[in-house]
C-alpha cells in the first residue's frame, strides 16, 4: 500500500511540475528561514556552555538605589570576592577580570600597536574557567608577576613564525611593564562572553586598588560547590555587606550585593558595567516567533495551492471511492504526498542554507558553521520541522479532498463548501497580516536607526578625530602636543579629556550640594568629566547660565566646576541660574566641595538608549586619555598625514592611533542595525511566501468561476471588467489583513522602542506604505490569473455545459 501511495504521489508531482515546484520552493524557503533562526537561537542559548563548571559559576553583581531608581551592574569592588572565599566554605574559588583599557600598547622590537581586548586576571582563572592553552602550563602561566598570555592571533601578529614562548615584550597601560610570554590561548569558542586577546596577572594593578571596598570597576566570579543554594546564599550577603562595607551616617548606603548565574549573563541586557558585549533574551523570543510565523506562512501557502488544484483531482477521488477506497486511505495518500513534498523541500532548504550561510552571518554578526554530522540536535530539529510542516500543510487538503462525494464529482458538479472558501480566504488574510506586520516592523526599525543617526546630540561630531593618548604619558607633554597641533591651519579646535561621548569608561560617583549632607535623600549619582578648558568650545556645547571654565581664573584649576541641566534638575533647582555659586561635593570629598561657575545645555554623551544623566565638568591637570581634534578643510587625507607627522615628531615610540567620532557613535547601534537588516530580509521572504499562497487562491477562484467569466464575456464584459471583478475580493482580503496587522505591529514596535530613551514616533505613513506595498504586490500576483482568465475564449469555458 505504501509503495502505491509513493508511486501515485510522484506521478502527481511530475504531472503538475509547475505547481509542484512552487509548493516545494515555498516550503523550502520557509524551512531554510526556520533553519537559520534555529541556528541563531541555538547559538544564543549555547553561550558559556563550553565551560565544564558553568553551572557552578556565578558573577557577583550590585544594585544601586539612584534616587529611587534601582540600577544593576555586573561589577564589584576588588576586595569582595577574596573575602567571600575566606568567609564561606561553599565558595571554592574566585577570579576577577579588569580591563586593561583602550590604550594598552604592546611593543615587540620595532612593532608597537594598541590592543583593546586585554584583561588583568587572577592566577586562579584556569581553576574556574576553561580557557585551554596550546602552549604553556595553565597551573603556572599566571603565577609569575611579569607574565603574559597571548591569543594565537596576537602571537601571529607580533611573532609571525617565531616561537613566542619565553619571549620578552613590553606592555604599556598606566605604566610600562616588561613581560614574558608564558602561554598561548587556544581558539576560544565564539559562544564565550569574554574572549581576551591577552591576559596579565592581577598583581600588576597598583595603587592599592585590589584592597579597595568602595572602588567599583571589575567583574568578579565565584566557583561554588555542587550543593550550593543560591537563594540561601544571597540571604547572607546583606550581613556580609554590613560587616565589610558599613554604612556611615550622612553617606549613601553601599550597593546591595547579588549573584547572577554564568549561563544567564549573555541574554540579560539589564546590567550596566559589562566587561564584554551581551545580547538580549527578547531577541531569542522575537526570532523564535519569527520562525513560527514563517513556517506557518509556508504551510498556509501549501494548503491554498493544494486546494487550488482540487478540481483537477476531484474525478480521481470519485473514481477511487467508487472502486472501494475508504476516506482514511485517501487521507493517508494525500498526507504521504505532502510529506514527500516537504522532504524534497528539506533537501532544497539545506542547499539554500549552505549557499546563504555567509550572507546570514554577515547580517546577524554571527560566525555560525554548520556540521550536520556533529550536530544531532540540528538534524532532529530539521526533521521534526519538516514532519510538522508536511503534516500541518497536508492535513486540511487531505480532509478536504477526501470529502468529495463521488456521484457529484463524476457528474462534473464540483464545488467547494462555503466553510472551505471562508477558511481559505481567512488563511490568506492571516498570511498577509503577518507579512504586513513584518513590513511595518522593518520600517519602524529603519526609521529609528535614521533618527539616532541624524538626531542632533547637542555637540559637534563632524570632522572630529579622537586620538588615543598613551596611559603613561605626562599631561604637560600632551598639552604641548595639543598646542602644536593648533598651529596647523587645518586644526580648528582641540581638547584633552579623560572621556568622550560613546566611551564606556566614565567616572560615576555620588554627588550632593554642600551643607545638605551626603544622605540618600540629598545625594544623586552622576558622571564626572575631568577635562581641559577647551572641551566645551571644541565640542560646541551651549552655555545656559554663568560662564565656561577658564584658565585665566586661578580657582578654576581646582575648585570650580560646570554642571549640565540634568544635574541642576537632579539637585532640585528650578532654573540653571539657581545652581551658580553652589558648592557640590563628589567623589567622597565632602569637606571642601567645588563651586558651580556655569551650567551647560544637556547633550547626549551616552547612547540614545539612556536619558541624559547628571554630569559635572572639572578641570584636570593630571592626565588625559584622549586628544580630540576638530579639523577643517576638504583634503582630509592630507590633514591626517600632517597630524601623523606632528605626532611622530612628538612621540616616535607610540603609534598615531585615532578614530572618527562619528564612527564611535555609530558603533553603539550595531545590534539594532543588524536587527533591522534581518527583519527586512525575512519580511521580504514572508511576502514572497504569502504571494505564493495568494497565487494559489487566485488560481482556485479563477477555476471555479471559469463558466461565469465565459457568460459575462458573451454578455459584453470587457477584459478590464473581468480583471476588476476577480481582483475585488482579493483587495478586500488584503485590506482586512491590514486591519489585523496594524494594531499588532503598533503594539510590538512600541514595546521595542521602549529600549530607547529617545525615539521617533510610529508615524501613520509607515502603515500607509505597508498597506500600499502589500496591495500592490497582491494585485501583481493576482493579475497573472485574472488576465489569463479575462482574455480566454468564452466558447472553451462554456463548452462543457
Amino acid at each position: 500500500m505504501l509503495k502505491n501511495y509513493l508511486k501515485i504521489a510522484f506521478r502527481n508531482l511530475l504531472r503538475h511540475k509547475g505547481y509542484s515546484f512552487i509548493n516545494i520552493a515555498g516550503l523550502a524557503v520557509g524551512i531554510a528561514c526556520c533553519t537559520f533562526i534555529l541556528l541563531f537561537v541555538q547559538d544564543e542559548l549555547s553561550f558559556e556552555k563550553n565551560h565544564r563548571k558553568a553551572k557552578n559559576i556565578y558573577r557577583l553583581t550590585i544594585t544601586v538605589d539612584n534616587s529611587g531608581t534601582l540600577e544593576k551592574a555586573g561589577i564589584t569592588s576588588p576586595a569582595i570576592a577574596p573575602q567571600l572565599k575566606q568567609d564561606f566554605p561553599e565558595v571554592k574559588q574566585f577570579v576577577r577580570f579588569l580591563s586593561t583599557g583602550n590604550q594598552s600598547l604592546i611593543r615587540y622590537h620595532d612593532k608597537a600597536l594598541y590592543e583593546a581586548n586585554g584583561y588583568f586576571v587572577d592566577s586562579t582563572l584556569f581553576q574556574v574557567f576553561d580557557y585551554p592553552l596550546v602552549a604553556g602550563n595553565p597551573k603556572t602561566a599566571l603565577n609569575e608577576p611579569n607574565s603574559i598570555i597571548l591569543s594565537q592571533e596576537l602571537a601571529q601578529k607580533y611573532f609571525g613564525t617565531e616561537d613566542p614562548m619565553g619571549k620578552i615584550i613590553e606592555l604599556e597601560t598606566q605604566s610600562a611593564n616588561t613581560l614574558k610570554v608564558t602561554g598561548i590561548l587556544a581558539e576560544i569558542p565564539r559562544t564565550t562572553q569574554v574572549r581576551p586577546d591577552f591576559l596579565v596577572p592581577m598583581r600588576l594593578v597598583g595603587g592599592g586598588f585590589l584592597s579597595q571596598w568602595f572602588a567599583y570597576g571589575l567583574a568578579s566570579y565565584i566557583l561554588v560547590n555542587d550543593h550550593f543554594n543560591a537563594a540561601a546564599f544571597e540571604q547572607k550577603l546583606p550581613d556580609f555587606t554590613k560587616k565589610y562595607q558599613p554604612h556611615s551616617p550622612g553617606n549613601p548606603p553601599p550597593p546591595s550585593l547579588h549573584l547572577q548565574p554564568l549561563l544567564d549573563i549573555h541574554l540579560n541586557a539589564n546590567y550596566g558595567g559589562q566587561i564584554a558585549p551581551v545580547s538580549d533574551i527578547k531577541n531569542v523570543y522575537l526570532f523564535s516567533a519569527l520562525a513560527l510565523f514563517i513556517i506557518l506562512l509556508a504551510c498556509i501557502n501549501f494548503m491554498n495551492l493544494a486546494t487550488a488544484r482540487s478540481q483537477n483531482r476531484s474525478k480521481e477521488v470519485g473514481v477511487r471511492k467508487v472502486i472501494g477506497a475508504s476516506r482514511s486511505q485517501l487521507i493517508r495518500q494525500f498526507l504521504s504526498e505532502s510529506l514527500i513534498l516537504s522532504g524534497l523541500a528539506l533537501v532544497l532548504a539545506i542547499a539554500i542554507v549552505y549557499l546563504a550561510l555567509n550572507l546570514f552571518n554577515q547580517l546577524s554578526g554571527k560566525y555560525i558553521q554548520i556540521n550536520f554530522l556533529s550536530n544531532p540536535s540540528l538534524w532532529l530539529g530539521l526533521l521534526s520541522l519538516t514532519f510538522f510542516a508536511g503534516i500541518v500543510a497536508g492535513l486540511y487538503p487531505a480532509f478536504y479532498l477526501s470529502g468529495f462525494r463521488p456521484v457529484q464529482v463524476l457528474k462534473g458538479r464540483f464545488g467547494g463548501s462555503t466553510n472551505g472558501a471562508t477558511l481559505r480566504k481567512g488563511l490568506v488574510v492571516l498570511q498577509f497580516a503577518i507579512s504586513i506586520a513584518m513590513i511595518v516592523g522593518t520600517a519602524v526599525v529603519y526609521n529609528q536607526m535614521q533618527y539616532v543617526q541624524n538626531k542632533r546630540l547637542g555637540f559637534d561630531q563632524d570632522q572630529m578625530l579622537v586620538v588615543n593618548i598613551p596611559g603613561n604619558l605626562d599631561f604637560k607633554k600632551s598639552r604641548t602636543l595639543k598646542e602644536e597641533l593648533l598651529q596647523l591651519p587645518e586644526v580648528k579646535q582641540a581638547t584633552l579629556t579623560s572621556s568622550i561621548p560613546a566611551d564606556e569608561n566614565w567616572w560615576r560617583t555620588p554627588m550632593h550640594p554642600m551643607g545638605k549632607g551626603n544622605s540618600k535623600e540629598n545625594s544623586i549619582i552622576g558622571f564626572v568629566l575631568p577635562t581641559d578648558f577647551d572641551f566645551a568650545k571644541t565640542f560646541g556645547l551651549e552655555l545656559k547660565a554663568g560662564r565656561f571654565l577658564n584658565k585665566s581664573f586661578i580657582t578654576d584649576t581646582a575648585r570650580a566646576i560646570m554642571l549640565n541641566e540634568a544635574a541642576v534638575a537632579g539637585f532640585g533647582w528650578q532654573k540653571p541660574e539657581d545652581a551658580l555659586g553652589q558648592r557640590i561635593s563628589y567623589g567622597g570629598n565632602d569637606s571642601i566641595g567645588s563651586v558651580v561657575v556655569g551650567v551647560l545645555k544637556d547633550f547626549n554623551f551616552q547612547s540614545l538608549h539612556q536619558k541624559v544623566e547628571p554630569l559635572i565638568f572639572s578641570a584636570s591637570s593630571s592626565r588625559a586619555s584622549f586628544l580630540v581634534v576638530k579639523v577643517q578643510g576638504a583634503d582630509l587625507p592630507a590633514t591626517l598625514a600632517k597630524l601623523e607627522q606632528k605626532w611622530n615628531a612628538f612621540d616616535a615610540k607610540h603609534p598615531f592611533d585615532f578614530t572618527f567620532m562619528n564612527d564611535r557613535l555609530q558603533s553603539q547601534y550595531q545590534a539594532e542595525i543588524r536587527l533591522g537588516r534581518i527583519f527586512a530580509v525575512f519580511a521580504g521572504l514572508a511576502i514572497f511566501i504569502a504571494c505564493l499562497g495568494l497565487f494559489g487562491l487566485a488560481s482556485f477562484t479563477t477555476e471555479q468561476r471559469t463558466k461565469e467569466i465565459g457568460i459575462r464575456k458573451v454578455l459584453g464584459a470587457s477584459v478590464s471588467n473581468i480583471m476588476v471583478m476577480l481582483s475585488r475580493d482579493f483587495v478586500r482580503l488584503v485590506l482586512a489583513a491590514n486591519l489585523i496587522a496594524w494594531p499588532i505591529a503598533w503594539y510590538g514596535m512600541s514595546q521595542w522602542l521602549q529600549d530607547f530613551e529617545y525615539r521617533t514616533p510610529i508615524s501613520w505613513w509607515i502603515f500607509g506604505i505597508a498597506a500600499a506595498a502589500a496591495l500592490l504586490i497582491a494585485l501583481v500576483t493576482i493579475s497573472v490569473h485574472s488576465l489569463k482568465a479575462a482574455v480566454s475564449n468564452p466558447v472553451t469555458a462554456l463548452r462543457s455545459e
